[in-house]
């Protein structure tokens, strides 16, 4: 998964712009927004153990596990016994 995602990274950089190839290091202000592309990035990004790569631009995919246990939980609820206190009388 990590190989794929370094690999879409910089594709992605080379369409806009960086034909022949990113570079190794960046000004820091630069790569901490995001602007520019470098290889020091991705070391960190692994280094800090990010496997979604979230320092790099990625956005983590959301897991349709806890939707589908909610799904569960609020059909197994019992309709007539409500734990919830009434507002007004």
């Amino acid at each position: 998964m990590r190989k794929e995602l370094i690999l879409k990274y910089i594709e992605d950089w080379e369409k806009r712009g960086y034909k022949n190839g990113i570079p190794d290091i960046a000004p820091d202000r630069l790569e901490s927004l995001n602007k520019v592309p470098s290889y020091r990035k991705i070391a960190l990004a692994i280094l800090k153990n990010d496997p979604s790569f979230k320092s790099l631009g990625f956005t983590p995919k959301k897991s349709n596990v806890y939707s589908a246990l909610k799904r569960i939980e609020i059909k197994n609820r019992n309709p007539k016994k409500v734990n919830q206190l009434k507002l007004f009388k």
